[in-house]
């Protein structure tokens, strides 16, 4: 995993793509969301077939690929803000020709079913992602909204300071991030789109899973190889899943024979904050200063 894009930070009436490359979602959270970026002096270009329908798509997955693609490749786009979450960013991955991307990254944003094309981009096209508040989700909290814009303006600091509480297991790593929704990233082992594991540093977060079905992903990592491998563990927000510490117990069980550090209650995932931490760029965790931080800022001072 080799992610070294150095993106410029948008300045006044920046054009920003929004894209549904998965499920539909709500008109009235679309358009608040979309004056949430107008309101900052972006111009938002809205992907012509957002309003599309199929079922628990956003429109087939020729409507949702066409206006990923274009805003892709489009040289008057700076950045991408996925609209929602749901299901179906996976049915685009063997369409997208993640070759003709790698020498042009842009600012890609998005979390939960966004997973899949954040593992892809970084995988395939070396890209440098951002996982964050998906549109809908920032007009529904404004301090998720602050934490987007943050990113587009060049603002945000990529750092966390830690609490001797969220100190699951000690240690100090360097590494990159990787990874998003557990339950997303566990169906990409055994395809081409999992980025390199070994020596990254895993973030996974979910939302209504229950604990034995948690337990059935971190064990298909462990039977994949992937947990042997890694630097370290960052676990997010499991928003509406098992209580937090039969959840933290699971993993340690399933870690028990590593030495990486291992830490929980990052602002990362579909819970209250869901701030954008950069992926696929390296990070250092140290335990014991307490901190979550980037190595090499992704954007140009």
């Amino acid at each position: 995993m080799r992610c070294k894009a150095r993106f410029r930070s948008l300045e006044k009436g920046s054009a920003v793509a929004l894209v549904a490359p998965a499920s539909p979602f709500e008109a009235d959270r679309f358009e608040k969301g979309a004056n949430l970026l107008r309101s900052a002096g972006y111009e938002v270009v809205a992907g012509k077939n957002i309003f599309k329908r199929r079922g628990y798509l956003a429109g087939t997955d020729q409507e949702r690929l066409e206006d990923l693609m274009e805003a892709l490749l489009d040289p008057a786009i700076q950045a991408i803000v996925c609209i929602r979450g749901g299901y179906g960013s996976g049915r685009l991955l063997c369409s997208i020709p993640f070759e003709s991307l790698r020498e042009n990254p842009k600012i890609f944003i998005g979390h939960s079913d966004i997973t899949f094309l954040h593992l892809g981009l970084t995988s395939q096209a070396g890209w440098t992602t951002f996982h964050g508040p998906n549109l809908t989700g920032m007009s529904e909290k404004t301090h998720r909204a602050q934490s987007l814009l943050d990113v587009l303006s060049g603002k945000s600091s990529f750092s966390w300071r830690l609490t001797p509480e969220q100190i699951l297991r000690p240690g100090r790593v360097k590494g990159p991030v990787f990874g998003g929704n557990l339950s997303c990233l566990t169906r990409l082992i055994g395809t081409p789109y999992l980025p390199d594991p070994a020596g990254a540093l895993l973030l996974i977060e979910d939302c209504g899973e229950t604990l034995y079905r948690l337990d059935r992903m971190m064990t298909h990592l462990k039977l994949a190889s992937v947990l042997p491998v890694l630097g370290g563990i960052l676990l997010g927000d499991f928003d509406r899943c098992a209580r937090q510490e039969d959840i933290f117990d699971m993993i340690l069980e399933h870690v028990n024979g590593y030495d990486f550090p291992i830490v929980c209650g990052l602002p990362f995932g579909h819970g209250e904050k869901n701030e954008v931490i950069a992926l696929g760029a390296s990070f250092l965790l140290d335990t014991y200063e307490r901190e979550l931080s980037i190595l090499a800022p992704p954007f140009a001072r």
